[in-house]
């Protein structure tokens, strides 16, 4: 292990965030919605497409070879694994959010699974009431009062919003994760996100066939989806018609 220290900008990043939670602390985050303007479809359109052909011919036969060939055991151990490691940006989040309880929740999620849990292979906090909750720095833009903005489709990374595409780049930028490994072990950190990848396919195989092979427009079928579930993460878990006003600044 190497001595790594914060970048300049993540410290910046973070001061930001503050200052603007603390404006925006009363704001009710915007709410994607599925009837609302489409003004990048043709693009969007491409580039579903190109990740349905993408699905096609690797994802869905690699997820399929993965679940056969790779014990059970083996392949929750990699997940594991991914998931703790998102924990300390999870935890940041939830800080930036405001959500203290939930912030401390993440890591102690972290400490709990890397010191008794074999560096994440095995996850003791679940089992101690300590469970996952994840969150994102585009739920964190959402709480900020960041507009959603439209739907895009990025190129491997599937659906998103011009917001959480944002939050993406950020989390990408500010991962401390390849830094803080042996350069000798960047490879087994690849290849637990692709094992990972490919366990989230498996996981979700019939939601993802039905979207992209059984519907009669997999484009409009993707994009209903993805924003009727983004908004029901950004409420907390309440349909759009459970709220007065998904959209009202206090």
């Amino acid at each position: 292990m190497r001595n790594v220290s914060v970048p300049p900008a993540a410290f910046r990043t973070i001061l930001s965030g503050l200052v603007l939670l603390a404006l925006g602390a009363c704001a009710s985050p915007d709410v994607p919605t599925a009837d609302a303007p489409d003004p990048f479809e043709p693009v969007n359109r491409g580039v579903h497409a190109f990740n349905k052909g993408l699905d096609r011919v690797a994802l869905r036969p690699a997820s399929q070879v993965y679940v056969k060939v790779v014990p059970s055991r083996l392949r929750k151990g990699v997940s594991n694994v991914t998931s703790n490691l998102s924990q300390p940006a999870i935890g940041v989040n939830y800080a930036l959010q405001g959500k203290f309880e939930e912030s401390g929740q993440a890591f102690t999620r972290f400490g709990l699974n890397s010191f008794f849990g074999i560096g994440g292979l095995l996850d003791p906090a679940t089992e101690f009431g300590v469970f996952e909750d994840p969150t994102d720095f585009g739920e964190t833009l959402a709480v900020w009062g960041t507009p959603s903005g439209p739907y895009v489709e990025l190129p491997l990374l599937g659906p998103s919003t011009v917001r959480d595409t944002v939050g993406i780049a950020v989390e990408l930028v500010a991962d401390q994760v390849p830094e803080i490994i042996e350069e000798d072990l960047t490879g087994v950190l690849i290849g637990l996100q692709v094992g990972d990848l490919l366990q989230n396919r498996s996981d979700l195989a019939r939601v993802i066939d039905a979207l992209l092979y059984e519907s009669a427009d997999s484009y409009a079928a993707t994009r209903i989806a993805y924003l009727q579930n983004r908004a029901r993460e950004l409420n907390q878990g309440l349909a759009l018609e459970d709220l007065e006003d998904p959209y009202a600044f206090e």
